[in-house]
């Protein structure tokens, strides 16, 4: 089977690869897409979010198949991919310190959640007065190293269109593939061959940034304050993880740069600057699930997409069965289905 798939950022690399180990031809279409969120994300999978320390939706289904996935391409690419990393939580006051604790005791939390006494390797950069709990069981997917080493082999493969699928042109595309499947993040919101779906794109900041303090080389957490910032290596960290939901534009914006300075001037006692600042639009979904299916205007023509801020986790498990309903006619979850709310 011939498969194009459109768009080449977590969720279109991550299906390419498994329609390739499950023997599809693919090719790849793909181009600097402004306001793309992989190509900005941190990659990081933090299996308890929220205020109320809850997991992450289905998470023992999907970590130990992300861990298998990334770990695969991490030995074919040459590359490293996964790092398991535990996230230190700063906790706001004694109450959220206090629901912290009683969470940990649960025997569903187990190896998941922990108290921490300390900053750990953080101690040092953050200012005095926190309270802390440690997150286990948490990543970080490094999207720089997979999606580059990723496209440039299929670039070497002759399987990359360095070019713009235009929605006119997807009819002629049937003739030459089987299957189109389109992994285009923000741009699905304007797809005809998807009208009316409830999405709810966010738009995030971050910054890239690098503290004078040489204990900084020595962090090996991630930390999670009102900001998340984690280490990139060579002195170097990822701060942000913002949500915007009405913005004018897709660049950077001077008022969010000022928010997440703001925020680490907040957290941290050590001085930093800042050396980039990105903007990306997660391809969010009303009800925070994704979105898989076929098209119910055009025959043969696929979405994979609505990821949001969980795609480091969610990309291999939904790819995989994707590419067994592609292949295999395998149905589709409900949860995932394309239709499930139009």
């Amino acid at each position: 089977m011939k498969v194009l798939v459109v768009g080449q950022g977590i969720a279109g690399t991550v299906l390419a690869h498994a329609l390739q180990r499950k023997g599809a031809q693919v090719t790849m279409a793909d181009t600097d897409l402004l306001g793309k969120s992989s190509a900005v994300a941190a990659g990081i999978i933090n299996p308890i979010t929220g205020k109320r320390f809850v997991k992450s939706w289905r998470l023992e289904d999907f970590f130990p198949v992300a861990k298998a996935i990334y770990q695969t391409m991490e030995a074919e690419l040459e590359v490293k991919i996964w790092e398991e990393r535990p996230i230190l939580r700063v906790l706001k006051d004694a109450e959220e310190a206090n629901n912290w604790s009683a969470r940990c005791t649960l025997p569903e939390y187990e190896g998941y959640l922990t108290e921490a006494k300390n900053a750990g390797s953080w101690s040092g950069l953050l200012r005095p007065g926190f309270l802390f709990g440690s997150i286990e069981k948490a990543a970080r997917v490094n999207f720089t190293n997979l999606l580059s080493t990723f496209r440039a082999k299929a670039q070497a493969a002759g399987q990359l269109l360095e070019k713009e699928v235009k929605y006119d042109d997807t009819e002629k595309l049937l003739k030459e593939y089987d299957k189109v499947v389109y992994c285009e993040g923000h741009k699905a919101e304007n797809n005809p061959f998807f009208p009316a779906l409830p999405w709810q794109m966010a738009k995030g900041e971050s910054l890239v940034i690098r503290f004078e303090d040489p204990n900084a080389s020595k962090v090996t957490e991630t930390l999670k304050k009102s900001t998340l910032v984690t280490p990139l290596g060579d002195g170097l960290f990822w701060a942000g993880g913002s949500f915007q939901w009405h913005y004018p534009d897709l660049e950077p914006s001077k008022r969010e740069k000022e928010n997440i300075v703001m925020g680490l001037k907040a957290a941290f006692s050590a001085p930093f600057e800042v050396v980039s600042h990105s903007a990306g639009v997660r391809p969010a979904v009303k009800d925070r699930r994704p979105f898989l299916g076929e098209s119910k205007v055009i025959t043969n023509v696929f979405m994979f997409n609505g990821l949001g801020s969980k795609g480091a986790l969610l990309a291999p498990y939904w790819a995989e069965h994707l590419s067994e309903h592609l292949l295999n006619e395998a149905p589709i979850n409900n949860e995932v289905w394309v239709g499930r709310m139009v």
